[in-house]
């Protein structure tokens, strides 16, 4: 990989002593800086996640065919710099920012109020982009909705911090289901909270593997931290994700008590072995590893990982293994997998560092309107990826060895949106019928979000333990109460208090405050 040129690793100012005539140079709208003419392509370097991807963790640098590609198309010498994923992503993200250690556009979860970079606005870290995206943009603009460009992860008091990267639809998550399972018990697809529980049930007397142990297998395979695995919440009321205006207050839904009745349905799950002992510490790999060895009769995770992680051909020593992919279940009081969102998968911003930003605006520009650009992402490379044949239709091998990587493609090098479902991939692709049956599924579990265009709270930027993830107050009382440490009511009540007491009534204050003047209530 290129390295980075000195002047493109040091910001215009600095972090800590910052004069207010320099906040005022950086916290303008960049001007065209480079309309001066240079010879040749321009380089422009790009810092972003793997996202768990063997190409990108895998990388060859600017010798990758696919970056080659790209930057030939592009008239853009890319320089990618990937590193890891989720919570490490953040942390070595936060070192990259902290050192000044950047490159010319950078992928973040959020330009306004990141905890990757606290403050970076007001200090003069990131362009302005209003200017530069009605000059070099105007097919960004076209192409992303007003609402999201609306959003206070991109804008603030109508001044533009980020270009949005979307995601592939208003929802992917699913409920797995092992097809053939369902077939084997002569079941039909369930579609209520019961009739999980009777397939758990039958999943657990079964030997549905068929390796002579009917032990270890569960009807719901789940994952450490709840990720992947947050069912059953909102089927009672209440989830742990969302915000709810409730009594005058935005309230977070993870003190509501409908939990109450999640918990205690969760506890019957655990005591009846429906679903699997270790979930508390089931990581990323091994449970993965866990559903492909025939452990799993129903998991969750997102409609665009089919091929990548659960195709049938990917299982171990398992024979005839047929996915279907479905909403969530009905419950008492209703359903949802997925919180309704903004469409928003990640923020590309770039930093005051990079003295020619025009470049990374016409680049995206480029990217969301070149026909070329769609094929590339979509269908990789021609001759090497695909052919088109004497009808003019792509030809596309999706199982070939050069292609096991174009899923990858379609997502993590892809700028403008998660590419792994977009129309002309499900055009060409063997298994559009299900992926597209998974879609309208997904669609069908959203649930309505109360705090949706929320920024993130102040109140919670320094007091991480009451969000409902790895390391929370929440997951810490979850953990106790399934398992039978301590009693359900006291430990949630007291949960509750604690909750409130550590920052969480200063959250519900701050985030009514917001609900009320974003919706015009008195």
């Amino acid at each position: 990989m290129k390295k980075l040129k000195a002047k493109q690793l040091v910001p215009c100012i600095t972090v800590v002593l910052l004069s207010a005539s320099l906040l005022a140079a950086c916290g303008k709208d960049a001007q065209e800086s480079s309309d001066a003419t240079s010879t040749g392509p321009k380089d422009l370097s790009i810092l972003l996640s793997h996202n768990l991807g063997p190409y990108a963790m895998q990388y060859k640098g600017d010798d990758d065919v696919y970056t080659q590609a790209l930057s030939k198309l592009s008239g853009y010498n890319l320089h990618y710099i990937f590193l890891g994923h989720n919570q490490e992503y953040v942390q070595q993200l936060t070192v990259r920012f902290a050192s000044k250690d950047l490159a010319d556009m950078v992928e973040t979860d959020d330009a306004l109020n990141s905890v990757i970079h606290p403050g970076a606005v007001e200090q003069g870290i990131f362009h302005q982009l209003n200017n530069l995206l009605d000059k070099y943009g105007p097919d960004i603009k076209k192409n992303i909705p007003q609402a999201v460009w609306d959003s206070p992860r991109i804008s603030k008091d109508g001044k533009i911090y980020g270009i949005p990267s979307l995601s592939g639809a208003p929802a992917n998550r699913v409920v797995y289901m092992r097809q053939d399972w369902l077939d084997k018990l002569n079941m039909p697809q369930p579609k209520t909270v019961d009739d999980y529980l009777k397939f758990f049930e039958a999943v657990k007397v079964q030997d549905m593997n068929g390796n002579g142990d009917p032990n270890d297998e569960y009807g719901f395979y789940v994952r450490e931290n709840l990720d992947y695995s947050e069912m059953f919440f909102k089927e009672f009321g209440a989830h742990p994700k969302e915000w709810m205006y409730r009594d005058g207050k935005l309230q977070a839904g993870l003190i509501q008590p409908e939990m109450k009745d999640a918990l205690k349905f969760w506890k019957m799950l655990y005591d009846k072995g429906y679903i699997n002992p270790n979930l508390f510490t089931n990581k990323s790999s091994d449970w993965r590893a866990g559903i492909k060895q025939g452990k799993a009769g129903i998991w969750l995770h997102d409609v665009q990982n089919y091929q990548q992680d659960w195709a049938p051909e990917l299982f171990v020593n398992e024979k005839n293994v047929k996915i279907s992919l479905l909403e969530g279940p009905q419950g008492p009081k209703g359903k949802g997998l997925t919180l309704e969102g903004d469409r928003i998968k990640d923020v590309w911003v770039i930093p005051t560092s990079n003295k020619n930003p025009e470049e990374v605006i016409k680049y995206l520009n480029w990217a969301w309107s070149s026909p070329e650009a769609d094929k590339f992402f979509a269908y990789g490379i021609e001759g090497r990826n695909y052919t088109v044949g004497t009808d003019g239709k792509i030809v596309f091998d999706a199982k070939s060895q050069a292609n096991t990587e174009i899923g990858q493609v379609r997502l993590t090098i892809n700028p403008r949106q998660e590419g792994r479902l977009s129309p002309l991939v499900l055009a060409i692709d063997p298994n559009a019928n299900l992926l597209k049956a998974g879609l309208q599924a997904a669609q069908n579990s959203i649930y309505k979000n109360d705090g949706l265009y929320m920024p993130n709270l102040d109140a919670l930027k320094t007091h991480p333990e009451l969000g409902s993830g790895a390391g929370t107050l929440f997951l810490d009382m979850f953990a106790k109460v399934v398992t039978g440490k301590a009693e359900l009511d006291a430990t949630f009540d007291q949960f509750v208090k604690d909750w409130k007491a550590r920052g969480g009534d200063a959250a519900i204050a701050e985030a009514t405050k917001w609900y009320k003047a974003f919706h015009h209530i008195q």
